[in-house]
């Protein structure tokens, strides 16, 4: 059937778990859905997606160039970052659609069953880091745009930056809200707590340090930026990838351990290694 995993879906399932502290021999049917697309399983569909993806992202970097033929508009006073930003949405958005695909096969396996557990609420999950990173990132960069705007004869840099930066918050607010207000696919306590962690890990596909980086481009390849404005710019994306940086670090470290429970078929007791599934 098409809504039933794959082995490799089940292998990379137990890996996944393995990794996060439960051995399991078979994992559940709904765990082996939802975390074999996340442990590497559809390695094929996703290069197929991003082959999909990729030449719609250039074509929107050079429709985005097209611009250059308004009034008034200089081609090569535009930011050379733009088709990096294009491939950079193009790749977000080729793993999140991965992500959602087996999300929506879990939730058509598990139908009435699927628990009435609300999502939590968006503030809890994040964390103050990235949020941080997230507002330096758009707020800060479209400060530091406008400024350049208004105080800079260089206009079309700025608003060139500017538009393929609220791009990217777009692409970013699409991703975010779609994995937190995902109802939560569980059918008991174990793939509850799967839920809550991968919605986490999932987050972290919609980096928003990401769409700070590649102005950085613009310091390598000329002086397409106004005078006095690199070190900004470099001191602007070095503070946001530090702050999603941190924000990773100790959320890597401070993760909760997944409570013991029914994840699958578990491995055989191994002397000196403690067993969390049963």
């Amino acid at each position: 059937m098409k809504d039933e995993p794959s082995r490799g879906e089940f292998v990379h399932a137990a890996v996944w778990l393995g990794k996060h502290g439960v051995r399991v021999g078979v994992p559940t049917r709904l765990l082996a859905t939802r975390l074999g697309v996340r442990g590497g399983a559809h390695t094929r569909t996703l290069l197929i997606r991003l082959a999909a993806f990729f030449p719609v992202a250039i074509a929107g970097g050079v429709g985005y160039q097209c611009l250059q033929y308004l009034p008034g508009v200089r081609g090569v006073e535009m930011t050379e970052s733009k088709i990096c930003y294009f491939l950079l949405f193009g790749l977000q958005l080729a793993f999140w659609s991965a992500i959602r695909a087996g999300d929506r096969r879990a939730a058509h396996q598990l139908g009435a069953q699927r628990s009435d557990r609300p999502p939590p609420s968006w503030w809890e999950l994040p964390g103050g880091w990235f949020l941080a990173s997230a507002a330096v990132t758009f707020a800060g960069g479209a400060a530091l745009g406008i400024t350049m705007f208004l105080a800079t004869p260089y206009r079309t840099y700025a608003w060139s930056w500017l538009g393929v930066l609220a791009l990217g918050g777009a692409v970013f607010g699409v991703i975010a809200t779609g994995i937190l207000r995902r109802p939560v696919l569980a059918e008991d306590e174990p793939s509850a707590a799967v839920d809550a962690v991968v919605r986490i890990e999932d987050l972290y596909l919609a980096m928003p340090s990401y769409c700070a980086l590649p102005v950085l481009i613009d310091l390598l390849t000329g002086n397409r930026q106004p005078p006095g404005f690199g070190p900004w710019l470099i001191g602007y994306a070095g503070l946001a990838l530090a702050l999603q940086l941190v924000g990773g670090l100790r959320h890597w470290r401070r993760r909760p351990a997944l409570p013991p429970g029914g994840y699958g078929v578990p491995l055989p007791a191994q002397p000196g290694v403690a067993r969390r599934s049963r």
